[in-house]
């Protein structure tokens, strides 16, 4: 076994340690790349989750001509395995590797055959990540998905049949805020509706232990994030989320003064956005870098 140096003794003492549970996504290996290469000194990054194959979300084996970005190996001295429903093997975790900062991206998404399981895996593990101990940060992986509701409603229902005027409609849109439009669950599916229900749970737990706590947690509304980094060609393009404008926020809410928490549209500058990125930008700093165009 080598000696750990001096040097890399004072470069860890130095660094904040960042635990990113879920990291075996999509999301969550394009993050742990992002840190580990843009933040070499600054933050030391693990990783947690059930198991440490790559998503299937990851694999790009049936796209043709397609390259994607390289994969950082996850030493094992940087992963730990766990589910997020073992509260006391994850608070044990979290205790022992002094892990102050987490990105909590784990979830059962909407396509789990259990709709029952979707629902306690998301609330009851989340429960457990926002009450470990001597944590100062959450980013916690909300999503879109939680004002899905709306379009059943016009002009959003316009946007998702395809049929929005750009040039009667478009100058007029009035974006969903988080201030002034109450979460509205996507009632499409099963899946999706016990989905974006417990993410809109988790949203407020989130801001109910805010009140009573000094703790920050960062509710990160995702867009579509997607393996190929390119807006897709049906309405879900007005909420494309792009791998450098995630990556960017991550970057700003990481940076943020431990006295801002809050609930947050994250997406790139879309033709037909129909959220408001203005709460996030003032907050944040946050400004899309990409956007899909119209088509």
């Amino acid at each position: 076994m080598n000696e750990i140096s001096s040097n890399e003794k004072e470069l860890s003492a130095n660094q904040q340690r960042i635990l990113i549970i879920g990291v075996s996504g999509l999301i969550g290996r394009l993050l742990f790349n992002h840190l580990t290469k843009t933040y070499p000194t600054k933050y030391e990054v693990l990783g947690l989750d059930q198991h440490m194959n790559i998503s299937p979300r990851y694999q790009f084996k049936n796209y043709d001509n397609f390259k994607a970005e390289t994969i950082v190996p996850l030493p094992l001295n940087k992963f730990f395995q766990c589910d997020i429903t073992d509260r006391e093997k994850l608070h044990q975790i979290i205790k022992e590797q002094n892990i102050k900062i987490i990105i909590h991206l784990a979830a059962l998404l909407e396509t789990h055959p259990d709709i029952e399981q979707i629902s306690y895996v998301n609330i009851e593990g989340t429960k457990n990540v926002f009450e470990a101990p001597d944590i100062h940060r959450i980013i916690y992986a909300s999503s879109g998905m939680v004002v899905h509701g709306y379009l059943d409603r016009q002009p959003y229902l316009s946007i998702f049949n395809e049929t929005f005027d750009d040039n009667t409609i478009l100058k007029d849109l009035r974006k969903i805020t988080v201030a002034d439009d109450p979460p509205l669950p996507d009632l499409t599916t099963p899946g999706r509706t016990v989905y974006s229900k417990g993410k809109i749970i988790c949203e407020q737990m989130a801001t109910d232990i805010v009140k009573n706590n000094s703790k920050s947690i960062i509710c990160a509304r995702f867009g579509a994030v997607n393996i190929e980094d390119k807006p897709e060609t049906t309405w879900n393009r007005s909420l494309w989320l792009s791998h450098r404008d995630l990556c960017s926020f991550i970057s700003k809410a990481l940076e943020a003064p431990l006295n801002i928490s809050g609930i947050y549209f994250v997406m790139s500058n879309n033709h037909r956005l129909w959220v408001d990125l203005e709460h996030t930008k003032r907050d944040l700093g946050y400004v899309p870098q990409d956007g899909a165009e119209k088509i």
